[in-house]
């Protein structure tokens, strides 16, 4: 399950994608695919099958044909645009670099600007989000999130394989939770299929809403995939997607006055900050959901402790994906107050002692 930052998260990995035709090592033979840039590492993609996972990049030559350490070429449609350029190097190598430009002292004034910025945003620009939020047009947030789905299911999403049914079940079933909502108009449930994205759900500005197939097959019990479904439906009621675009936006704004558009590794140390507090928003946001889907459930008539399990199935399966052991897992060891959600301790915590 997602938060409020996921839409944007899974945007900018289908902003990275990039179609072009794919040879095999020793092979002329041409496979339409495509490929995931992240820092010198590629996963290339047949339809919606990852055929290879995080290739390491020999070189790129003419803008256009990535040669991969394992003697398998790229070629891609399009010449690569600076973005693309800039995912295929290391993000760590290039402050590094930029930072042995520079001495003490502009460094110094570098950390002074980006405490003024946070602060300006911080006591500014999130002061007026609220009343912004309040008088965004909701036609135009569900403008965002249809073009954000668009966007999603061109690169990201495919059309589910559940049977007809099955989805038209729990679609029925989902009306009921729709309808403890206090919304201009209700969000569709869209259920979608997606390698990358995996057994999750998250909710796109004025919806729609989407279900993955694998959450509905790793989770089974209706009841528990409705539990979900009202998590993601109150993060569209509270408009949180919409909180955030109106202060990452606004935050955006104020880092091109303060530093002018030239003055790049500036607003790279600015976003660091910037995302920081993104993230602590996005976890009072995740609470908030959490807590109003306990409130939906019970309106609908359905049981409140079915949420709490389903919270409870998917902890244990993210953490049995991780390296981690479960206890560090539970505990937030790797996500604390840098990850977007609260820790799996602290959610059924308070969860628990909501429903007590």
């Amino acid at each position: 399950m997602r938060n409020t930052q996921k839409w944007k998260v899974l945007k900018s990995i289908s902003e990275k994608m990039i179609t072009g035709e794919f040879f095999e090592k020793g092979s002329s033979r041409a496979n339409q695919s495509k490929i995931l840039i992240e820092k010198k590492v590629v996963s290339v993609f047949q339809g919606s099958q990852c055929i290879y996972r995080r290739l390491a990049i020999d070189s790129v030559q003419d803008g256009r044909n990535i040669f991969l350490q394992n003697g398998s070429l790229f070629v891609a449609d399009d010449k690569l645009t600076a973005n693309h350029s800039k995912s295929l190097n290391s993000s760590t190598e290039g402050w590094l670099s930029t930072f042995d430009q520079f001495g003490l002292k502009t460094l110094t004034i570098l950390l002074v600007m980006v405490v003024v910025l946070v602060l300006g945003y911080r006591y500014a620009l999130i002061t007026f989000s609220p009343t912004i939020v309040k008088l965004f047009p909701f036609e135009w947030e569900k403008q965002i999130g249809k073009a954000t789905f668009d966007t999603l299911n061109r690169t990201l999403l495919d059309e589910s394989e559940l049977p007809t049914q099955r989805v038209n079940e729990l679609k029925q079933k989902a009306k009921n939770i729709l309808n403890q909502a206090d919304l201009y108009s209700y969000p569709s449930i869209e259920f979608m299929k997606s390698d990358i994205i995996g057994a999750n759900a998250l909710a796109l500005p004025g919806g729609p809403i989407i279900v993955t197939d694998d959450l509905v097959k790793f989770l089974k019990d209706d009841e528990l995939i409705l539990g979900v479904i009202a998590h993601e439906l109150a993060h569209i009621q509270e408009r949180h997607s919409l909180h955030q675009i109106v202060e990452i936006v606004g935050l955006s704004s104020l880092a091109w006055l303060i530093f002018g558009l030239d003055e790049g590794i500036l607003e790279e140390v600015a976003l660091v900050g910037i995302n920081l507090w993104g993230l602590k928003k996005s976890r009072d946001f995740e609470k908030e959901s959490d807590l109003l889907a306990l409130k939906f459930l019970e309106n609908a008539g359905l049981k409140k402790d079915s949420f709490i399990l389903a919270i409870e199935k998917l902890t244990e399966h993210f953490c049995n994906k991780s390296k981690l052991e479960k206890s560090e897992c539970l505990t937030g060891v790797k996500s604390g107050w840098l990850a977007t959600h609260p820790t799996g301790a602290e959610r059924l915590k308070y969860l628990r002692e909501t429903i007590d």
